[in-house]
């Protein structure tokens, strides 16, 4: 992904569709200096943007990010791999969905087990408590944000 080309690509193709940096940047709801500096390589547009960009420019976000116009059979190509990064992205985050079990299980171990055995006093309780209340919250926290890229990931792929 070379921001260079990628900006020479926009212009090629804003060219081609006949319009102008302004109008482009009206129909994406940005400035034409950032339009500018997207064509000049200087930027590169919002993620939030690529998919009305590529709509304008009848373009495929493949396309967009290798900076050039590709043919049915690199397209195909393209889309294979990605497809099989979304399944390799999705096998990692199952996989690390498995440890931030362990550390919710390590959580619950240290707030429970670890308070009996060593707490003599109740500052000691509190800060036992907290420790494995933090490490089982953040494995929590954890496990949700993983199921809601695994959640985003199946639904690119549906």
């Amino acid at each position: 992904m070379n921001q260079k080309d990628i900006g020479q690509f926009i212009y090629k193709c804003r060219k081609e569709k006949g319009l102008t940096q302004a109008q482009l940047a009206e129909t994406l709801n940005v400035s034409d200096k950032s339009i500018s500096r997207w064509e000049n390589g200087k930027t590169m547009p919002d993620l939030s943007l690529y998919e009305p960009l590529c709509n304008t420019l009848d373009i495929q976000i493949s396309e967009l990010l290798y900076g050039k116009k590709m043919n049915e059979k690199e397209k195909l190509i393209q889309g294979d791999r990605s497809a099989m990064e979304i399944f390799k992205t999705k096998s990692e985050l199952l996989t690390f969905g498995i440890l931030t079990e362990l550390l919710i299980l390590v959580g619950i171990i240290i707030t429970i087990t670890l308070t009996k055995l060593f707490a003599k006093t109740i500052f000691q309780t509190i800060l036992i408590m907290a420790c494995g209340g933090f490490v089982w919250a953040f494995g929590i926290i954890l496990r949700i944000k993983i199921k809601k890229a695994i959640s985003f990931l199946e639904k690119d792929l549906r």
